[in-house]
């Protein structure tokens, strides 16, 4: 299967959805030590990807987090979850 085809989004390569659900394990670990905000960068380093790739992933999607601030943990994890269902 070369991608994953949903009603609401285009098709979306099988490969973000399983780094979302990396972003999402990352984000509640975050969350649950009380972190807010975050970079792309930050996130890509805690992930094992690279910030380039978290917001091509995240754009997918729409648009997320603030840019020169980063994004809002718990926001950004609902929306993750949101998607993943």
């Amino acid at each position: 299967m070369k991608g994953v085809t949903t009603l609401k989004y285009s098709k979306v390569p099988e490969a973000t959805i399983r780094r979302l659900s990396r972003y999402s394990r990352c984000l509640e670990e975050l969350d649950s030590t009380g972190e807010r905000v975050i970079s792309s960068a930050q996130l890509a380093n805690k992930c094992a990807v690279n910030a380039a790739q978290v917001r091509k992933d995240l754009a997918y999607f729409g648009e997320f987090g603030i840019r020169g601030v980063g994004y809002y943990v718990k926001d950004l994890l609902q929306d993750i979850k949101r998607i993943l269902g």
